[in-house]
């Protein structure tokens, strides 16, 4: 059974193009959903470094070494929201386009992290919103 109240926020960090504390708008979502009381989960790809800050009240998600493509990183994250009994429709996903849409598609509030024009195009068709670095704004 789903916890309808219960929310998470999924950030794939997988192929960041910066760490996520240099990031405004990732920190900017970090803080919102924190302060909603909403379980954050920072999905991390087995090959890379942990990020230097993590929020301490934060999941981490570490993709095994064997999770090298796109439709894997989804099945994970697929998977977790299953064992925690989290509806993805309450669901927030982060994410860039060039990397892959797998986490942004299986959650209800996809958020485009940008990372070129394409992907950007690629987020207006489907209707995702984009953040927008402060320095854009």
């Amino acid at each position: 059974m789903f916890r309808p109240t219960r929310r998470a926020a999924f950030f794939d960090l997988t192929h960041p193009q910066c760490p996520v504390d240099e990031d405004p708008a990732l920190r900017y979502a970090l803080a919102d959903h924190r302060a909603e009381g909403d379980l954050v989960v920072l999905v991390v790809d087995a090959h890379r470094r942990l990020p230097q800050r993590l929020p301490p009240e934060g999941t981490l998600l570490r993709l095994p070494p064997s999770a090298a493509r796109d439709m894997d990183k989804c099945t994970v994250v697929v998977e977790t929201m299953t064992r925690l009994c989290i509806d993805p429709a309450s669901c927030f996903g982060y994410g860039d386009l060039c990397t892959g849409t797998g986490l942004l598609s299986v959650v209800g509030n996809p958020r485009v992290i940008p990372c070129n024009a394409d992907g950007a195009r690629l987020a207006q068709e489907r209707g995702w919103p984009v953040l927008v670095p402060s320095s854009a704004a």
